[in-house]
């Protein structure tokens, strides 16, 4: 892959993260029941950002060159604009990059639930002794189970929004990445917040936090939906904290993708987007 979309991936990532975690912060102490305040003091709303900024770039780094590359190689076989190719281009960027994504959260995610103040290394050290090398990827299974087809669905809406906003303005502006962006992170959002919120809780279930209030959440996936289906009933589990997971996605996701296409755009999406376009307008006149 081209050093451009690496690069822009890295901005892109990097400037959301540091910008929009602690709202992060926020959605992971909702939906794991821990806290419901709003009002932390003010170094606890950037709780495990160094692990999130560093395991997050190469992360976000990977899935989309792996998105991007999967997708250019399906091409000859699929076509640059087939559902087909989201789909598996997608799957794809997910399962790869989840080897990144679940320590990261793994380490965010008990750092921002935690009021003792422990440091990374701490932390690395803490869960290393205690749970070994596979303390790292809890719930990396579970991740897949959520963000496989969250991911499909994300890229599906993305991808078919620009189609839309192309035809209707034959170009695309950061104001139309923005606009596809958003459009799939609340479609993807909501459709995997149950999923999601399990995973979070089965990720941090070990964590002295969690253990203290609910320690059988440590027995399975499934135990971890008992209890949260208890604790709140399904219909409320299902938008368990996603007014908050959206007011962090939905800016993070735009900035993220409003720097990636503006810095490296899909070219040759574009190019045959145009292609359609100007053979439509050649059929109508």
């Amino acid at each position: 892959m081209d050093l451009p979309t690496i690069m822009a991936s890295v901005a892109g990532a990097v400037g959301s993260k540091i910008v929009f975690h602690p709202l992060d912060t926020l959605r992971t102490l909702q939906q794991t029941s821990t806290n419901f305040s709003y009002k932390l003091p003010l170094h606890r709303y950037w709780s495990g950002l160094g692990p999130s900024v560093a395991l997050t770039t190469p992360a976000f780094t990977a899935y989309m060159v792996l998105y991007r590359q999967t997708k250019k190689e399906l091409t000859p076989y699929l076509g640059d604009t087939s559902i087909y190719n989201y789909v598996l281009s997608g799957a794809a960027a997910e399962i790869g990059s989840s080897f990144i994504w679940t320590p990261m959260e793994v380490v965010k995610g008990r750092m921002q639930i935690s009021a003792s103040g422990i440091t990374t290394f701490q932390l690395l050290k803490e869960i290393k002794h205690t749970e070994g090398i596979r303390g790292f990827f809890r719930g990396y299974w579970m991740g897949i189970v959520v963000f496989l087809p969250h991911s499909i669905v994300w890229w599906i809406t993305y991808e078919e929004a620009k189609q839309a906003l192309f035809k209707r303005y034959s170009e695309l502006t950061p104001t139309h990445y923005a606009i596809a962006s958003a459009s799939a992170t609340t479609v993807a959002q909501t459709a995997s917040n149950l999923l999601d919120v399990v995973k979070t809780r089965q990720q941090l279930a070990v964590s002295k936090e969690i253990s203290s209030i609910r320690p059988d959440d440590q027995q399975s996936v499934l135990k971890v939906a008992r209890n949260l289906i208890k604790e709140v009933g399904f219909f409320r589990a299902c938008f368990k904290g996603l007014h908050v997971r959206l007011l962090q996605a939905l800016p993070s996701s735009i900035l993220s993708m409003v720097i990636v296409e503006t810095l490296n755009p899909d070219i040759s999406v574009t190019k045959v987007m145009q292609q359609a376009f100007e053979e439509e307008e050649q059929l109508v006149s």
